[in-house]
């Protein structure tokens, strides 16, 4: 198969993973540059793809990559809207279950944008976007041990900062998996 074809083929298949992560990490929806970024890149750098993970990791390590120059040509540091996430509602709630809805889901996308970049990234890979330890050590280009060990220690920090806030138990048990929902 020939590059163009492959590319257009992953483009078709891992586009909205591609978008869903960097909308998550720039904080975002306005990501369709980065994304076309990213398959550029891919399309430039595929004679390095070794076949040694799936198209998606190695596109999601790129996308990875293509965020963090972004940051470091804006030298801004971005947070997740809260305007961005009232799209997420279900609409047969009440407006009472609607509004806590919000405000629980406002306050986990403000707690993991505090968090340093190594837990978001592990976050943002591992909780929301649901991939497996083995997928995100390729992405972050860790070991698998690491990838576990950092994504205990990120809910650890998310679920203490989110204590802290409310004035809870430190000393409640962390659970290994959190759920945290993509966008869909």
């Amino acid at each position: 198969m020939d590059k163009k074809r492959l590319i257009h083929q992953w483009y078709e298949t891992y586009h909205q993973d591609t978008y869903n992560f960097l909308v998550y990490y720039i904080g975002s929806r306005d990501v369709e540059d980065l994304v076309q970024e990213v398959f550029i890149k891919a399309f430039q750098k595929l004679e390095k793809y070794e076949s040694r993970s799936e198209p998606k990791t190695w596109l999601l390590a790129i996308s990875r990559n293509v965020a963090i120059d972004f940051f470091r040509k804006n030298k801004a540091h971005y947070f997740l809207p809260e305007s961005f996430l009232y799209h997420m509602s279900s609409r047969d709630k009440n407006p009472q279950e609607l509004l806590l809805e919000d405000e629980t889901k406002n306050e986990l996308y403000r707690l993991i944008n505090q968090l340093k970049p190594t837990y978001r990234d592990i976050i943002i890979l591992r909780g929301i976007m649901e991939l497996t330890p083995d997928e995100v050590a390729s992405v972050v280009n860790w070991s698998k041990t690491r990838v576990n060990l950092t994504f205990h220690r990120a809910i650890g920090a998310l679920k203490k900062s989110s204590l802290i806030n409310m004035g809870g138990n430190h000393n409640e048990p962390v659970s290994e998996r959190e759920s945290i929902k993509p966008i869909e």
